[in-house]
């Protein structure tokens, strides 16, 4: 599994949409009648509703809107981050020893604290680090985060205590829950004693892969400056000198990420395009989808809707590829957009009713009629 830590994606989702006109008093702002709840109030940037074309309008059929709330994308960059720590959760060495004696595992709270604690009692304290990673994952699946982190905690201090090499994997897996909880210091510190751990060992690979995950924490921070030379200076030519082809790639991502978050589009789709050329060249393919979204993006920010909507299309079969729902959502909701504003109704009926069908499917505590 890729060394990787996806970070907040919110900035590849930021909704950067259209100003709509305000509508005459006196006229319906739905042709085809249907809409009779929306915000006449609301001056902010975006529109409204969506209003597809109804019976009076050029496609001569009933309209079908999409009304988006405020900061919904901010929910959708929320599941691509909890996607990304699941995807890169560590096993342990020792995980496949433990899948094969304690299979099946226990099937609630209850008997997970009981296994565990009777194993801390028998001193069996690496088969007990090693499931407490294991419970931390079904946990995180179940949306736990607060327990996952706690199960984790406890994980590790039993590696440390049994001296065994279940540490790495406990600590790499607690970081990324952190971060991903907003736990920003927590997750600085642990980065920090990794590193030390890194360079003392020299692991080079490891040194590298832990400097892109300081420098994203460094650009939460707001440490822009830092973030890009924590990457750039430090972590790049140990890249280039470990011929690391999938770790660079990854930093390049990272790099083009800090970019994003400061609007800096132009030095954000440079790193992007270098990204994209070694990944296509070494293969390293489950990079791509993210690459291409990531380039889309940009080029949607600066109004470059042609160029976007290609790359967007783009992306969406490699995250069909994938099967990665989450991204084609995303993917769905901005090429809406952009058809939207290109008079395309048809196809930006397509993209808004794929759009939400996935976002029911993924998002059922939040479902909306059709």
């Amino acid at each position: 599994m890729i060394d990787k830590v996806r970070v907040v994606f919110a900035v590849a989702l930021v909704i950067t949409t259209f100003n709509i006109r305000a509508q005459n008093s006196d006229k319906p702002y739905d042709p085809s009648g249907f809409i009779t709840k929306y915000d006449s109030t609301f001056a902010g940037i975006g529109p409204k509703v969506y209003v597809l074309p109804g019976t009076e309008d050029k496609r001569g059929r009933t309209g079908r809107f999409l009304q988006r709330e405020k900061g919904f994308s901010d929910s959708i960059a929320r599941k691509l981050d909890y996607q990304n720590i699941i995807e890169d959760f560590k096993p342990t060495s020792n995980a496949g020893y433990i899948k094969q004696n304690f299979n099946p595992f226990p099937s609630n709270e209850q008997d997970w604290n009981a296994l565990l604690t009777k194993l801390e009692q028998n001193r069996n304290l690496p088969w007990a680090a090693g499931l407490a990673n294991e419970y931390a994952l079904q946990l995180l699946k179940l949306g736990e985060i607060g327990k996952s982190i706690a199960i984790l905690i406890r994980g590790l201090n039993l590696a440390k205590s049994a001296n065994t090499g279940e540490k790495f994997a406990l600590e790499h897996n607690l970081a990324n829950a952190y971060l991903y909880n907003g736990n920003i210091s927590d997750a600085s510190a642990m980065q920090e004693t990794f590193l030390q751990s890194a360079v003392s060992s020299r692991a080079q690979v490891d040194q590298a892969n832990t400097l892109v995950r300081i420098a994203m924490v460094q650009a939460y921070q707001k440490n822009f400056k830092a973030a890009e030379n924590t990457i750039i200076r430090r972590a790049f030519p140990i890249f280039n000198k470990t011929k690391n082809h999938i770790g660079k790639v990854n930093a390049q991502i990272r790099l083009a990420k800090i970019y994003q978050l400061q609007n800096k589009h132009t030095e954000a789709q440079w790193f992007l395009i270098q990204a994209r050329d070694l990944a296509t060249l070494r293969r390293v393919d489950n990079q791509l989808p993210e690459i291409e979204y990531m380039l889309a993006f940009s080029k949607y920010v600066q109004q470059n809707y042609s160029v976007a909507q290609r790359e967007f299309e783009k992306a969406r079969s490699l995250a069909d590829e994938e099967k990665n729902k989450v991204l084609q959502l995303a993917i769905h909701d901005k090429l809406g957009d952009i058809y939207l504003m290109q008079g395309n109704f048809e196809d930006a009926e397509r993209e808004l009713s794929d759009y939400w069908r996935l976002r029911n499917e993924l998002f059922r505590s939040k479902q909306v009629d059709l």
